[in-house]
């Protein structure tokens, strides 16, 4: 009776189905990524420094075609003329478009760690950071897009708190919507740090990077959680 109250637990069900799919394996690999880089820059650790190249390198495997589904939402974004606002549609786009760049790109730094294509210049220097930048322009993209919605929120809210027959469920979302929005701001910004510095505009220590991957990390293990069927 007591085990099968432990293996029917709801938690459970969800930590399963968590783990069941690709993307929720994918958060999880990243958090371990960046713990593993983070205890490497402070302990200087070899073994810390291996966990980190081979989570980095299993996450690449998770993310194969993952192109594919950025490129689809783009698409649906472009078709989707009639709803929604028009720049956070057009902000929105780019962003899948620039993740979509990176991701491709990034398979041919998984080809090259396999060595199924040799390491030139352009395959070892300039290919990552092509891939850098297209998460640049992703991330920065969000974050004008996210701005965009905090400030249509905060409006909508204060005309709705003027008015004498508010609309308590309406109300309700839009602090919602503004909330959600200004979350995903700082993990936008969060990550524009560790990009920064991987494209070299700062020099900040690599244990600083670490945690910032760690912190954001976080943010997607949360998401992917609650989007989890319990």
């Amino acid at each position: 009776m007591v085990c099968d109250t432990v293996i029917y637990h709801p938690t459970l069900s969800k930590l399963i189905n968590f783990l069941d799919n690709g993307a929720g394996r994918e958060k999880v690999l990243r958090l371990l990524q960046y713990l593993s880089r983070f205890l490497a820059a402070q302990t200087l650790s070899p073994l810390a420094k291996a966990l980190q190249l081979q989570f980095s390198t299993v996450r690449k495997f998770l993310r194969f075609l993952k192109p594919l589904n950025n490129i689809q939402n783009a698409c649906r974004l472009y078709d989707n003329k009639l709803t929604g606002d028009g720049a956070i549609r057009i902000f929105s786009i780019i962003r899948q478009l620039s993740y979509a760049g990176y991701l491709t790109l990034d398979q041919i730094n998984l080809f090259r760690i396999l060595r199924v294509i040799p390491t030139t210049n352009v395959t070892g220097k300039k290919v990552p950071k092509w891939c850098n930048w297209c998460w640049l322009i992703a991330l920065v993209s969000g974050m004008l897009a996210e701005i965009r919605q905090v400030r249509l929120s905060q409006s909508r809210i204060s005309a709705l708190t003027q008015d004498e027959t508010i609309e308590k469920d309406l109300l309700s979302k839009s602090y919602k919507d503004r909330y959600t929005a200004s979350r995903k701001f700082v993990w936008n910004a969060i990550d524009c740090f560790m990009v920064l510095n991987n494209l070299g505009f700062l020099h900040y220590q690599d244990g600083y990077v670490s945690l910032a991957g760690v912190f954001t990390s976080l943010f997607g293990l949360q998401d992917t959680w609650k989007a989890a069927r319990p």
